[in-house]
């Protein structure tokens, strides 16, 4: 099967539908509902916010320490049986969070989740795209990861809608059913093994020792870990931000947020190949610094919501953006390998976050410290990433 066809065959697109539903279930419960189980959690027991977040950032922590190994799998097992191994062990715990009493239960119960949150994520994802697509990989992982996107229009809004009729349990164990059988439905049905699996699993170690000693390798991933440091940390404290605001519905907000998100993916989707990517990423951050201190300092309803849409516009970019950057900086048999470990560092650095933020919050007894910190990280991030080395890797390729 020649690289055209592949790029072209029906399997291939079934592919990425699967791994498109995989992505809403995985940021759906795994990400954008953190800050709704935070509250929930918070009103429940009294615990502080700090404590909380703190749980959410060990599950970070521990989800990158196993990032470098999710490649091998999917290589050994195949990318089904990981996917559905990472569906399984989400949805266990995400059952039973509503039942915690004591903070070792919840910090047992995010220990579990963190292996099937990285099994279902940007990695793995990567990963399946690259044994099927080759010169359009670039439009096939933006189309796969779009379910991220989806997941913070569909998931969080759906369960701040279910909460108030049927209690935080009951809803959340509802969505949580519906969205891991339409996910494990998906993947079982329509993810296979790639015909090019050879080549995206060539020299994997020699791949590796490359990237730890190349600065290119570490620019790219300082600067997505700073901007992810800073939205993860943001978006997962968005609901609590903004609970106690008059007039405003966080739902509404996270919503906002997501349909911006959305249609910034799609905007980006279509014009991308005219950019330079590291020039794209550095706009999406400087959009962010934007949309934080409008929201900093605003207290009208219409400039909350549209502080929540502006930001929203680059959210999902910024996850589509490292891999791409890569693919054009990388040999195409070095991909996957470069994208696990990439991932890996950005996500232990992101990982404090949540925690990070909340411990703030506590601090200054409210969110205006953590605001300025997230502009100075996006800040920071927006100059690293212009930081372009002076001529491409070997080998690389530049289609998409």
């Amino acid at each position: 099967m020649t690289v055209a066809v592949v790029d072209t065959a029906p399997a291939a697109w079934r592919v990425v539908f699967a791994c498109f539903v995989s992505a809403v279930f995985a940021w759906g419960f795994g990400f954008y509902a953190h800050g709704i189980y935070l509250v929930e959690l918070r009103t429940k027991l009294g615990w502080p916010t700090g404590l909380i977040s703190s749980v959410i950032t060990g599950h970070y922590v521990l989800g990158a320490l196993l990032l470098p190994r999710i490649a091998d799998a999917i290589g050994r097992f195949g990318p089904r049986a990981v996917l559905l191994g990472g569906l399984a062990i989400t949805g266990g715990p995400l059952l039973l969070l509503p039942s915690v009493e004591e903070p070792w239960q919840l910090a047992v119960l995010y220990a579990l989740m963190a292996a099937g949150w990285n099994a279902t994520s940007v990695a793995p994802i990567a990963a399946t795209i690259g044994q099927w697509f080759d010169r359009r990989r670039g439009l096939a992982l933006n189309l796969a990861l779009s379910g991220a996107t989806v997941a913070g229009l569909v998931v969080a809004p759906t369960l701040l809608a279910l909460i108030p009729r049927l209690g935080f349990a009951q809803a959340e164990r509802l969505a949580v059913i519906v969205g891991l059988g339409l996910a494990a439905a998906a993947v079982a049905s329509f993810v296979r093994r790639g015909p090019l699996l050879a080549r995206s699993e060539a020299a994997p170690r020699r791949a590796s020792l490359a990237t730890l000693r190349d600065w290119r390798f570490w620019g790219i991933s300082a600067a997505f870990a700073f901007a992810l440091l800073s939205q993860v940390g943001f978006l997962t404290h968005l609901v609590p931000l903004l609970h106690d605001r008059p007039h405003i519905d966080p739902s509404l907000a996270v919503a906002i947020n997501a349909v911006a998100a959305l249609v910034g993916r799609v905007v980006l989707g279509f014009v991308i190949d005219r950019f330079e990517p590291r020039r794209a990423a550095a706009v999406c951050f400087l959009v962010q610094v934007a949309a934080i201190a409008v929201l900093a300092r605003g207290d009208l309803p219409a400039v909350i919501y549209g502080a929540c849409a502006l930001y929203g516009f680059s959210v999902g970019n910024n996850i589509t953006l490292s891999p791409l950057i890569i693919q054009r900086e990388y040999p195409a048999a070095q991909f996957p390998a470069v994208v696990a470990r990439s991932t890996a560092v950005v996500q232990i650095v992101y990982a404090f976050g949540p925690g990070l933020l909340g411990v703030l919050r506590d601090l200054f007894g409210g969110y205006g410290v953590p605001l300025v910190v997230c502009i100075g990280l996006n800040l920071a991030a927006s100059t690293v990433v212009l930081i372009r080395p002076r001529r491409p890797t070997p080998g690389f390729s530049s289609g998409i």
